[in-house]
């Protein structure tokens, strides 16, 4: 998930220094640490938008409904965060986390060194072994690999099918290095006594890379850096060694790099942080160039801590690919998996990535690529309850540190070992990989449907390479069986042609079928020893043959319980409308109804049109019973989890688009996620495991695992949505840029049923990544302001919330030749809605050159004096010490301070007021003035909003401002001193309108088509809407 526009740039960019200038790491407290916070939501999604890897954070709840959170993070990142309005705090960690190797862990580099030792273990067996270095670091350590093969000195490297293990990519994983030091002995020493690992040695070969990050990982050995995990890449040129420094070599690839910024990140200080260009790193050149060089059948790419196996595509959500076929064989599933307690799962089920290694060497260098992801220490610690490793020694290392025991990282290596020799066997025959769970690779896996809509009609199957005449078969009711020609898909715009090395996908065609006719398909190939292979066969009703451009696709969930339809509707409300206003429109149309018929297929149905309508009608998320209220450590939450089916439908609509397709998504609540939105980046479809069973989540940690995820990367990838904010009630809609000429007005038996207040304000996506762009496409016509819209003209001054922040408005005002008998008065409209008693809107006044400041009282009576709730506690006042001026500190807290007074507006003011403020005080005089609105650590209401700004004397008003073309006299000078900075600020504005978003394939629409008020205009906006689209 994109938060939208672009991630959030916390730090700057500066020149990539070069690689011979390696500066030294210097001393002080600047580094990566392990940090802890009690956050509210909002702050959660702010640490999540920084770009923080998942398995990087740890997460529990709190009694006072907050989040406790331990998070890596680099100092830089937590500095930049807190100015943010995100404090964090180093955890200290436990003497064995903060280890800096006493026992079996030990250095790359240097006498004793691991590097020492591989070198002196393939010398001691030159016959079957040769040290290679394949490049050197950035501070010049040799980047050394072992390769093992039967005269591996005389033979040129590749010359055998070939395996590579490697680890260390990421320096803090210590367990790694060790799993492919003890691997490389494990072969080295079973040679000759050992007849499988001698075999495998005689006709493969074995490579062995233990540190592929050696600067790194060496670093990781100095006193306060354990956990660091990047190279060390000077990326300011400041010539140190600090927290903003730091490539990570596996997002330096040129394989997707930069394809977006939730995959790896443009801050230096993050984690995940791509480096300047792809493949920068030397040691990202050393291994590529290795890769290069062999051509190697399978890598292992070692990591640490998640207990998973990982594969596939990583830079894109739910995407299988045609070698997913080898690896389900190869690694299992949740229930059998390859490795004891470890997961499998498609790379991008942990969390995207791009510019990774796995991915590059797999489509650039043709390697099948796996990431086993080893023990946590806490798992580790656990499994012998009277030995000295307990959760308490971990702490502070978030898993990493894996305890310093040679019994317990031997019995890790053993339990990788199996996969690890199957793996290196599965070379010879490496789309029959052999399995230590017993499994086969399936020759053919057809993508099957039962319902088509034309003819003729394409088909897909996923088939072995290696099969000599593919071939497509099928029989029309039973008759005799025809043959079509197979051919390779390429892939679409977006994605497919990739991660196929030995199995593809392959389309054919079936023709002759009529409306009503059954059609039976099957897939036949040759192999080798064997004869006629045959597929599994699927059978399809071809339902229609049409020639209509567009399809609607009723979503319309009648079936569901948000809302909760009565049993009177049996049918899709507004499909007809639909219908008759795209013949109106001029195009013809037919009907998919998603709660009767199913998700459609991609190619069975959505291939036949030149267009979609997506249409939702009162449908405001789709959900069976079970999805009404979702269990969770966070209370029973509505609007958390949808019928699995609504993942189905997006990924056919996104497969769609991926060849071609043009699609209308229109709907009260499309782009709409739900509630847990911002935290987990979608809204839940089902059980992890289980896809159709009911989410329940038991901790807060499993808030981003123990459920799956419809992602919201859909919108904002494919329909250039960022975000959707809803608004009650807008009038009418008229089309701006692509749908420039229509408007409509809001009306009709539709909003009867379904009153639009809900309707989404659409937030494009930004221009960072052309490819994400969303055009604004149409505004709403607002009709009355609501509450936090200008109340006057178009602009106003916004302060929408933000914890921690002091949001200031200011200006001075000249009194001199204004008498007090003139009674002067700065009035303005003010609208808020804040946290109640917590954050505070306060109007406050000195005369200039003086230190005489007061909060003043609302002449019309909407202040009180009050203190903040929970002043006597002291958060508030620590956190702004400037309100020590009106508050006393104390049980009580007083409203009086060291200077004046404490007067404020909270909760909700109900829309916009006319409030006015006596300055009589200061006639004669100088004053200058600030409208502020003060808020808490935890969370808030909307925020506070200022227009239609006058200074009244003597009844009269002068010195109006609206704000329409710029501040004025105010300005905006950010929080006094001692309040955190950088927390959120008033901002000159208009308010969000944006009623539709266009990209070159897409339209989405913050309403739905039928809550247009007339035919004539549900038909007017259909038509320019497919008129851009198709044509």
């Amino acid at each position: 998930m994109i938060m939208f526009a672009s991630t959030l740039l916390l730090l700057g960019s500066f020149t990539i220094p070069p690689a011979s200038a390696v500066p030294k790491p210097p001393a002080g407290p600047d580094g990566v640490f392990v940090y802890t916070g009690e956050l509210t939501s909002e702050q959660m999604a702010t640490l999540l938008a920084s770009g923080v890897d998942r398995e990087e954070m740890r997460i529990a709840k709190r009694a006072d409904g907050k989040v406790s959170v331990e998070v890596i993070l680099a100092s830089a990142l937590a500095d930049a965060l807190a100015g943010q309005g995100v404090v964090l705090r180093t955890q200290a960690a436990s003497a064995r986390a903060a280890q800096q190797a006493d026992g079996v862990f030990k250095r790359y580099a240097g006498a004793g060194g691991i590097r020492e030792e591989i070198v002196a273990a393939a010398d001691a067996k030159p016959a079957i072994a040769k040290v290679v270095n394949l490049g050197n670091s950035l501070n010049g350590t040799p980047i050394t690999a072992i390769k093992i093969t039967k005269d591996a000195r005389r033979l040129r490297d590749g010359s055998r099918p070939a395996i590579l293990y490697s680890a260390a990519q990421h320096a803090r994983e210590w367990i790694t290095p060790e799993m492919v030091r003890r691997l490389l002995h494990h072969f080295l020493n079973g040679y000759g006594s050992n007849a499988e690992l001698t075999q495998l040695v005689n006709t493969t070969e074995l490579w062995f890379l233990p540190v592929a990050n050696p600067d790194g990982y060496d670093h990781t050995f100095t006193p306060g850096n354990r956990l660091w995990r990047k190279n060390l890449r000077d990326n300011d040129g400041d010539g140190q060694i600090t927290s903003n420094d730091g490539v990570d070599p596996n997002r330096n690839f040129a394989y997707k790099w930069r394809y977006d910024d939730e995959g790896s990140s443009s801050l230096f200080s993050s984690q995940t942080y791509r480096g300047a260009a792809p493949q920068s790193e030397p040691e990202t050149v050393a291994y590529d160039n290795l890769a290069k060089r062999v051509k190697f059948t399978y890598l292992i790419n070692y990591h640490s801590a998640a207990m998973l196996l990982l594969y596939g595509i990583s830079w894109q959500q739910a995407t299988p690919a045609p070698d997913d076929l080898i690896f389900e064989a190869l690694l299992g599933d949740d229930a059998t998996p390859a490795v004891p307690t470890y997961d499998p799962d498609i790379g991008a089920e942990l969390y995207t990535t791009n510019g990774d290694t796995d991915g590059h060497t797999t489509n650039v260098r043709g390697a099948l690529s796996i990431t086993p992801e080893m023990s946590t220490c806490e798992s580790a610690a656990a499994k012998y309850p009277d030995d000295e490793w307990t959760e308490e020694t971990c702490a502070g290392g978030l898993g990493f540190t894996f305890p310093d025991d040679e019994r317990l990282i031997q019995e890790e290596f053993l339990m990788n070992v199996p996969l690890a020799v199957a793996t290196a066997k599965s070379v010879h025959s490496p789309d029959r990989p052999v399995s230590v769970i017993g499994r086969t690779v399936p020759d053919f896996k057809p993508d099957s449907f039962s319902v088509s809509y034309g003819d003729p009609q394409p088909v897909a199957v996923t088939a072995r390479r290696s099969l000599g005449a593919k071939a497509l078969r099928f029989r029309i009711n039973g008759g005799p069986t025809q043959t079509r020609s197979l051919s390779e898909w390429k892939g679409g715009e977006r994605y497919g042609g990739e991660n196929d090395l030995y199995f593809a996908e392959y389309r054919g065609t079936v023709s002759g079928a009529r409306p009503g006719d059954k059609v039976e398909v099957w897939f036949t190939g040759y192999k080798p020893g064997t004869g006629t292979v045959s597929s599994s066969r699927f059978t399809y009703t071809l339902a229609k043959d049409s020639s209509a451009k567009v399809l609607v696709v009723a979503n319309e969930d009648y079936t569901g319980f948000n809302p909760d339809y009565p049993p009177t509707v049996t049918a899709p409300k507004y499909a007809t409308t639909y219908r008759q206003a795209l013949k109106a429109a001029g195009y013809g149309s037919e009907t998919w109804d998603v709660d009767a018929q199913g998700v459609p297929h991609h190619l069975g149905v959505l291939s036949h049109f030149k267009g979609l309508v997506w249409e939702l009608g009162d449908n405001r998320l789709s959900m069976d019973q079970q999805d009404v209220v979702t269990v969770t450590p966070l209370g029973n939450l509505p609007d958390a989890d949808v019928k699995r089916s609504q993942q189905d439908l997006t990924i056919a609509v996104r497969d769609y688009l991926n060849e071609g397709g043009k699609l209308l998504y229109t709907g009260e609540t499309a782009a709409y996620y739900g509630i847990l939105d911002t935290i987990v980046g979608g809204i839940y479809y089902g059980l992890d495991g289980s896809p159709d069973g009911d989410c329940v989540v038991t901790t807060i940690q499993g808030l981003f695992d123990e459920c799956l995820l419809l992602a919201d990367d859909f919108t904002q990838y494919y329909l250039g949505v960022g975000g959707r904010i809803p608004r009650g009630d807008p009038s009418g809609f008229t089309g701006t840029g692509p749908l420039a000429g229509v408007s409509g007005t809001f009306g009709g038996p539709a909003l009867a049923d379904n009153p639009l207040n809900e309707a989404g304000v659409l937030l494009p996506m930004g221009t960072d990544f052309p490819r994400f762009t969303g055009t604004p496409a149409a505004d709403y016509q607002l009709g009355t302001p609501g509450p936090f819209d200008p109340v006057e003209g178009q602009w106003y001054v916004a302060g929408p919330h933000a914890d921690d922040s002091y949001m200031r408005l200011t200006r001075t005002i000249n009194l001199q030749a204004v008498t007090a008998a003139q009674q002067p008065q700065l009035a303005f409209q003010l609208s808020f809605n804040t946290e109640p008693g917590y954050d505070n809107v306060i109007v406050e006044a000195h005369t200039v050159g003086q230190d005489n400041w007061t909060t003043l009282p609302d002449l019309n009576g909407g202040t009180d004096t009050v203190v903040p709730t929970e002043c006597e506690a002291g958060f508030y006042l620590e956190e702004h010490p400037w309100l020590l001026r009106y508050l006393t500190p104390g049980n009580p807290c007083t409203p009086t301070g060291t200077t004046g007074s404490w007067n404020r507006f909270s909760g909700n003011s109900n829309g916009w007021q006319q409030v006015a403020f006596d300055l009589s005080a200061y006639a004669g005089q100088q004053v200058e003035v600030s409208i502020s609105y003060v808020t808490d650590p935890g969370t808030g209401g909307v925020g506070a909003f200022v227009d239609d700004t006058r200074l009244v004397v003597g009844g009269t008003a002068t010195e109006s401002e609206g704000f329409e073309t710029g501040l004025g006299a105010w300005s905006i000078p950010g929080p006094p001193a001692g309040s955190p900075t950088g927390a959120g600020d008033f901002a000159r504005d208009q308010a969000d309108t944006t009623a539709a978003v266009a990209t070159k394939d897409t339209v989405l629409l913050g309403f739905g088509v039928e809550q247009l008020g007339s035919a004539a205009e549900q038909a007017a906006a259909l038509r320019k809407v497919l008129r851009y689209l198709i044509g």
